[in-house]
Parts: structure tokens; C-alpha cells; sequence
């Protein structure tokens, strides 16, 4: 849809063009009137029409100067001039200013306006159609570089403000908002329900381009198929807010999909570029209590409290239920744990790490009594760190501890045989070493493929998947530690490749090594 801008001194000219044809049926949108050059200049500025229709006498601004300022600013919006008669070298000086043509006031018909609209639209398409590349390689750099700082990659202020000079982002250069949106719980979405992850984009981006007003401008850049960027500029910053939350609203009401927004302050100078990303990205971490779907301001203040173990005891009181086989009392005491950490608003990345601390311990206990039969403490593991908000932790974890306990006093304590016990001791006697196949089937005297098939239909669990498991448990606990580099921890359990060891630990906790250490050392951005 083209925005098409009419400036004239006269009503009746303003009402007669706007209501000469029908521009609906000519894609494009009669966005405003304006009765002089200045005004129609602040509407170009904040709106950025495609086309203007523009009187060439006008006060304050006649339309020589309209056409200049709007051509040395956008060589891609198209100026058609209206003029009289007696107006020849007033015609002239519209052309050599840049203006496509001209249309004589007193002769105008529905038939040439639309003739000369369309020839327009051509020429708009054919100098979008050069400038586009540039445009988007522009916005392509600059999602390379907020990607890069998303991912914690070092990435200097000075490489964001280079890119950002490019002309593409001229009109942002004062008085620019952003708003970053993400798909709550993306990861357990991508599990359970959303399958094709480029329409999703494509549909995300169709619903904001329908909810945003053609009169208002701003940037649309995705980061992922399911989160992205919006600048906006010289926007009141109420207006951007009820934009975002109708986002919000309509994302939830045709995509049936839980999305949040969070919205920076109304920057004056694009010098602050940099650190408002962050501040964005951060708030969008911490809006951990506040649920899905919900809009935060950047600049509103949201405090965690740390976890501190000697003031609680849920872990062990679980345990003793567990023991027990309680399980009101378990169910009871996970409430309660939950309750706990909502009141005193404990930081996300604690909260999970607990949480997980309790699986921990409990999935050990049974490895202790020797298990025959394995529960998948992996995925549960990957789901409570995937939860983004407190309430899907909520969820996951109430059926976590439901499941769990199902299995355990429905598969009895004896869950693995002796020699799956000895293979499992072998392991973790040797995870300092690259451990493989060939090497514990010479251990034990089996071949590799006997050994695999009596390990898989044993425990349910591929061995090499088992063996990375425990692999990365113990890196965890090794990072803990800061006397070991990264590749010193990566060495301990017996991977020489660091980048290997940094995908095979990010797969396992949603997290790099880097990024764990830095939770682990500092408040969690969560």
C-alpha cells in the first residue's frame, strides 16, 4: 500500500483530489491533507509517504522547497507538482527540485490522475528496486550485530554506530523508540507445538505490519523466526505503548501464541543505541514473574533476591517424602517450594538450578539402589531450564514431580542389572578420558554392538548420549570453579575440542559454558 500525501492552500483542492478517484484500488493510502508547505514537510518527516501531491504556492513553505528538502532526504518518494496556467517557471524549478511531473489545477480529471498515479507507483518500483539491496544489506548488518551481542560475542559500541550511519537509518538518527518481542517459551513451543518455524516468522511479521498504522514509520528487523526488533521514530511514547500491546493482542488472538514486549524510553540521539539494546534485552530476561504476553518498560527497575541454601530446606523434606513414598506430602512440599521463590522473588537461573538440584539428588539415590528401568531426567532437565516464565516453570515442575513419583513406586527400587551397574561405575571412573565403545566393550569382553544393544534395551538410553550426560554433569560442577579455563574444564572430561565442548554442554543446558559461568559469577540477566 503507497501512503500518498496532498498539500494545497485551498479545502476544496485538498477534498477534490483526495476524493477524485479511488485510491483504495490503486494500492495506495490517502494518509493526510495538509494546508501549507511546513505542515505538509512535519507530516512527510514522521510519516515518510511514498507519494506527494504538493501545491507549488503555499505559505510558510512554498513547494519548490517542499520538493528540495524531500528530495535530499528520500530520492525513492515521488513529488508530483500542482500548478496553473500562468505557473510556467514555477513548473520548471518544480522539475529541476526533482518533482516526477506536474498536473495543471483546472484541467485535472479523474482519468489523468490515475494515469499519472500509476506511472508513479512504476517509478517507485524502480528505484526501490535499486536501492532495496543497499537497504537490505544495511539491515542486515546491523541484525548481525545485535545477534552477535545477544549471544554475548564481543561486540563494540563503535560497530553498532558505524552501522547505523547508513542511510537506511537516517530518519532514526532522533528521537527513536524500540521495542523488542519474543515468543514466550519458544523452546517447549517448538517441542509441543509449533512445527514450521519460517511461517511462523512470516506470520509474525505479517500480523505487526497489519497492526502498526501506514502512517507511522519504523524498522522491522528479526533476530530468529520468533523474536525481533521495531524502531520507531518521533513517535509520543503512549502511542508506541498501545501499538505494542495490540501486537501482543493480536499475536495471542490469531497465531493462538503467547508474546512479550519490551519497550525502551524515547531516546534523543542514535549515540545511545547501544546501550538500549542491552537494557531491552536484559528487561526482557526479567520478566520472569510477570508471565507471557506482557509489556515491560526497559527503564522500570526489576530486582531478584539471591537463593540462599541455609535459610531453606525443601530439598530435604522432599527427600524424606520421596523415602516416604508420601506423595500428598511431596506434592504438598513442592507447592510450598514454589510458593517460596514467587514471595521472595528469587532470581529465575536459582530458582531452576534448586529445582534441578533436587532431580539431581533424587535421580542418584536411585542409581545408588541400582536401576533397572531409566526415567528420562534429561528432558526434564531441558524443559525446567527452557521455562521462561514462573508459571510454565510452575507447570513443568508440578508434573515432573507427579511423573517421577508415578515411576518410582511403580517399577520398584531394583532398576538396573549388575552388569549395567558395573558399565555405568566404568564410567564415571573414566570421564576424565575419552571414553568410547571400543573401550568398554574391551573392559567388559563384549562387542561394541552387544554392548550398545544390551546398554539401550537395559536403560532405554543411547550409551555415547549417557556417556556426554554424565560427561557434562561433571563439567558443570567443574565450572564452578574458577581456577579452570573453559578448556581446562573441557580436558577434565576428556574432550580435547572446545568447540565440540561447547556445543555438546549448550545442547545439554540451553546454556554455553561461558554464559553458565557468568550466571554462576554474577546476578542472572533472567
Amino acid at each position: 500500500m503507497y501512503k500518498v500525501l496532498i498539500a494545497d492552500d485551498e479545502n476544496l483542492i485538498r477534498i477534490t483530489l483526495k476524493n477524485m478517484i479511488d485510491w483504495k484500488a490503486l494500492d495506495c493510502e490517502v494518509i493526510a491533507l495538509a494546508k501549507d508547505g511546513q505542515e505538509a514537510y512535519d507530516i512527510y518527516c514522521a510519516a515518510h509517504p511514498e507519494i506527494v501531491i504538493t501545491d507549488l504556492k503555499m505559505p510558510k513553505m512554498d513547494g519548490i522547497e517542499l520538493i528540495t528538502k524531500i528530495r535530499s532526504e528520500n530520492t525513492n518518494t515521488q513529488v508530483i507538482a500542482l500548478s496553473n496556467y500562468s505557473d510556467f517557471e514555477l513548473v520548471r524549478d518544480a522539475m529541476k527540485a526533482g518533482a516526477f511531473d506536474y498536473l495543471l489545477k483546472v484541467t485535472l480529471e479523474e482519468k489523468e490522475l490515475e494515469t499519472i498515479i500509476e506511472q508513479v507507483k512504476e517509478n517507485c518500483e524502480s528505484q526501490h528496486a535499486n536501492i532495496s539491496q543497499e537497504e537490505d544489506q544495511a539491515l542486515m548488518q546491523l541484525r548481525q550485530c545485535m545477534i552477535l551481542r545477544k549471544n554475548e560475542h564481543v561486540m563494540e559500541e563503535e560497530e553498532f554506530l558505524a552501522t547505523l550511519q547508513q542511510p537506511v537509518f537516517t530518519p532514526y538518527h532522533k528521537d527513536y523508540q524500540m521495542a523488542y518481542f519474543r515468543i514466550d517459551n519458544i523452546n517447549i513451543l517448538y517441542e509441543n507445538k509449533v512445527r514450521d518455524h519460517t511461517k511462523l516468522k512470516q506470520n509474525l511479521q505479517d500480523l505487526i505490519k497489519e497492526t502498526i498504522p501506514f502512517s507511522m514509520p519504523y524498522l522491522m528487523i528479526f533476530l530468529s523466526n520468533h523474536s525481533g526488533v521495531l524502531m520507531f521514530h518521533g513517535e509520543e511514547k503512549i502511542r508506541v505503548l498501545n501499538i505494542c500491546n495490540s501486537i501482543i493482542r493480536n499475536i495471542s488472538q490469531y497465531l493462538d501464541l503467547p508474546l512479550s514486549v519490551i519497550v525502551s524510553p524515547k531516546e534523543k540521539d542514535i549515540s545511545t543505541f547501544y546501550q538500549s539494546y542491552l537494557d531491552i534485552l536484559s528487561s526482557h530476561e526479567k520478566r520472569f514473574y510477570e508471565g507471557e504476553g506482557t509489556l515491560l518498560l526497559s527503564e522500570e527497575s526489576i530486582d531478584f533476591e539471591d537463593l540462599d541454601m541455609n535459610q531453606i530446606d525443601f530439598h530435604t523434606n522432599i527427600f524424606a517424602a520421596i523415602s516416604s513414598k508420601d506423595i500428598e506430602q511431596v506434592n504438598a512440599l513442592v507447592q510450598k517450594t514454589l510458593h517460596y521463590m514467587k514471595v521472595h522473588r528469587i532470581a529465575p537461573y536459582s530458582v531452576k538450578e534448586y529445582i534441578i538440584f533436587i532431580l539431581n539428588n533424587i535421580e542418584g539415590n536411585e542409581i545408588v539402589k541400582g536401576m533397572k528401568e531409566v526415567y528420562p531426567f534429561d528432558l526434564l532437565h531441558r524443559h525446567i531450564y527452557a521455562s521462561e516464565t514462573f508459571d510454565r516453570l510452575c507447570d513443568n515442575v508440578e508434573r515432573s514431580f507427579e511423573e517421577i513419583c508415578k515411576w518410582l513406586w511403580s517399577t520398584g527400587s531394583d532398576k538396573y542389572k549388575k552388569n549395567i551397574m558395573q558399565i555405568i561405575a566404568y564410567v564415571e571412573e573414566h570421564l576424565a578420558q575419552k571414553v568410547t565403545l571400543k573401550m568398554i566393550a574391551e573392559a567388559f569382553g563384549m562387542s561394541e554392538s552387544y554392548l550398545s544393544r544390551t546398554f539401550k534395551n537395559e536403560t532405554g538410553m543411547n550409551l555415547i548420549g549417557f556417556i556426554n550426560e554424565r560427561k557434562m554433569k561433571k563439567a558443570k560442577e567443574l565450572l564452578k570453579d574458577d581456577n579452570y579455563m573453559i578448556k581446562d574444564v573441557a580436558m577434565q572430561v576428556g574432550i580435547d575440542d572446545q568447540f565440540y565442548f561447547n556445543k555438546v554442554f549448550k545442547k545439554s543446558f540451553g546454556i554455553s559454558p561461558s554464559e553458565y559461568r557468568k550466571k554462576l559469577s554474577s546476578k542472572p540477566l533472567e
